[in-house]
């Protein structure tokens, strides 16, 4: 079967960990995979940051321009082409691994969260309602985006957390299976073989403004004889004017226990999870975290934001059992600093998180994404 998989760009992050697996777990099917996104993927990048990742049999660029400043409209000038691609791939199933972001019929939408709905109330973001112009701009683009929502109605929707689900249900009235992201834990558990564990709290992400990092660096102003290790992938002019603003707020507060990592390779990453005690997560209402579920493997002990996915999904809202939620950077300072000086407690939520950390394995992901894709196509048939 030939089958098309959907993604705005593979640029590293969760949500394209979503399409790449999804694609593996197709070619492990003996399917024909196409891969359709918008922007021509760079697979070196990917394999440094991401390590070894498994590739289409092709890839189809939509958009072999850059439309700069358009940004919010790429998606739905995508959406028009894809009907004449599958047509003229001859693609037997569509696979949207972005349905939040791209409104396209597909078989089957995986929505990491309804993103689209922040379109129907304007002043949702900030951004569009601040000016008469961002409500020009944005005006059109909820008028239009609101046309292609509809196409959620058809095919089967899945999401990646229970948080995630019920927001969508808010928005689309329809029933979504979860199937939870996937996560390398193998390899997170190998790293946690063997290293002496540091005094370190790990932070992991993409450096943009919603990963709230500055959470973080206050954290470690609190507590200076603790080490903070913030990485992340840049992904453009927005992530490197974050990343700015973060250098410039270590350099005020001569922090000299943290240090911003950017890009860094694959095996670092893992010395680095594999040395290190905590691991803290600043965003708010995340829509899963898949960093986090990496943190379980590698036996570190989390300390995330109390809301979304991290809190109600992975630690089950349960405190102290596979780590701590808090709502201010004292509070998470004060769990940190009960970490750092209690090996006991620390040991015995690492050993059971490894062992956890397990139920979210990529394996158990391709094995649901495939038995969805198998009910689909039977039906169809």
């Amino acid at each position: 079967m030939r089958v098309g998989v959907i993604s705005g760009s593979l640029e590293p992050g969760g949500a394209q960990r979503v399409c790449l697996k999804m694609i593996e777990a197709l070619k492990e099917a003996n399917h024909q995979v196409a891969l359709i996104t918008l922007t021509r993927t760079n697979w070196k990048a990917l394999h440094m940051m991401m390590g070894d990742v498994v590739k289409p049999d092709e890839e189809i660029v939509l958009l072999k321009r850059n439309f700069r400043g358009f940004d919010a409209y790429k998606p739905l000038l995508a959406a028009l082409l894809i009907p004449a691609v599958r047509r003229k791939y001859k693609l037997d199933l569509l696979v949207n691994s972005q349905g939040d972001t791209l409104p396209i019929p597909s078989e089957i939408n995986y929505v990491h969260y309804p993103t689209f709905s922040e379109y129907e109330d304007i002043d949702i973001n900030l951004k569009y309602s601040a000016s008469i112009f961002w409500r020009l701009y944005i005006t059109p683009y909820r008028l239009v985006h609101r046309f292609f929502k509809r196409y959620l109605k058809s095919g089967v929707l899945a999401t990646n957390s229970t948080f995630s689900q019920k927001a969508i249900k808010k928005y689309v009235n329809r029933p979504v299976v979860i199937i939870t992201p996937p996560v390398e834990t193998k390899a997170f558990n190998d790293a946690s073989e063997g290293g002496v564990k540091e005094k370190r709290v790990i932070s992991c992400g993409r450096y943009s403004p919603e990963k709230n990092y500055e959470y973080v660096l206050e954290v470690a102003s609190r507590l200076r004889d603790v080490e903070f290790s913030v990485i992340g992938s840049f992904s453009g002019e927005k992530s490197s004017q974050y990343y700015q603003k973060l250098c410039a707020i270590k350099s005020e507060r001569n922090l000299t226990n943290v240090e911003l990592l950017k890009d860094i390779q694959f095996e670092r990453l893992l010395r680095l999870y594999g040395t290190s005690k905590v691991y803290m997560h600043s965003m708010k209402a995340e829509h899963f975290g898949i960093v986090v579920v990496e943190a379980l493997a590698a036996g570190l002990v989390p300390v995330v934001y109390r809301s979304g996915g991290p809190w109600q999904d992975i630690l089950k809202a349960k405190q102290g059992y596979y780590g701590f939620s808090y709502e201010t950077p004292a509070e998470a300072a004060e769990f940190i600093e009960t970490l750092m000086g209690n090996e006991t407690l620390r040991g015995e939520i690492a050993n059971r998180n490894i062992v956890y950390a397990d139920q979210f394995s990529d394996a158990l992901f391709k094995k649901k994404f495939i038995r969805l894709v198998e009910r689909i196509t039977s039906t169809v048939q």
